[in-house]
């Protein structure tokens, strides 16, 4: 269960940071940092502790900006140049999705839950009231008072709890297990070319992600925040 939990908080995670191309931030509180072609990254999202150190806070964000990017390259490069996964490898990575099936689902529940609790409470209902039954299932008062901060409007619970979450999470499921061979694919692609023209693997390497980030047009847009080290992401599994 705690795998699946982590592919739900990935899948909240991305939900809510990535933001679609179109219109532009409704206020103050979706302070753009990052933009490609695959969407934007909003600082809002990007979660600390109330009690953080500002620096170590921040340090934390960057972390996570430049893995979110990270994985905004890896896919892009997976089109580009048309990475697949072999028969074999769909086989096994189907397998192992079907087998977390039951615990997508209890996962499902529990996030469908609480976001229709937070929904619940945008709109008006006591809190009181509405948290007596999610406690009934074991969900606990931080874990309502996380998804209350992460859904901070109406609009915003709206969305969260029109979700398929038992859908996202079997997508979400089948990447992480995918990723892998995905990373294996492109790191041949890469070992191909450093051979080919003579150049280290990291080398190559960073050629190879600078070439992404153009293709997506990936750019920093708050200066407080830089683009990611374009090295080590095709590191061994």
């Amino acid at each position: 269960m705690k795998r699946l939990t982590i592919i739900f908080g990935l899948i909240g995670f991305l939900g809510v940071w990535l933001a679609p191309l179109k219109g532009e931030p409704s206020s103050d509180r979706d302070r753009l940092i990052a933009q490609s072609d695959t969407g934007r990254v909003l600082y809002r999202m990007i979660a600390c502790e109330r009690a953080s150190v500002a620096a170590d806070c921040h340090a934390r964000e960057q972390q996570r900006l430049a893995r979110h990017i990270h994985r905004q390259w890896v896919n892009a490069a997976a089109k580009i140049y048309g990475v697949t996964l072999t028969p074999e490898e769909e086989a096994v990575v189907a397998r192992k999705t079907a087998a977390d099936e039951s615990h997508i689902e209890a996962a499902a529940a529990r996030f469908q839950a609480l976001a229709s609790a937070a929904l619940k409470i945008r709109r008006g209902e006591d809190r009181g009231r509405v948290f007596a039954e999610l406690s009934k299932h074991g969900i606990t008062a931080h874990d309502l008072d996380w998804e209350l901060d992460h859904l901070p409007t109406i609009a915003d619970a709206e969305r969260t709890a029109a979700k398929d979450f038992v859908a996202e999470g079997r997508q979400a499921a089948r990447d992480s297990y995918a990723r892998p061979y995905i990373i294996k694919h492109l790191r041949e692609i890469v070992t191909k070319r450093s051979l080919a023209e003579h150049l280290s693997f990291d080398s190559a390497e960073e050629r190879f992600w600078s070439e992404v980030a153009r293709a997506t047009h990936t750019r920093i847009v708050d200066p407080a925040f830089e683009l990611p080290d374009r090295k080590g992401i095709l590191v061994s599994q």
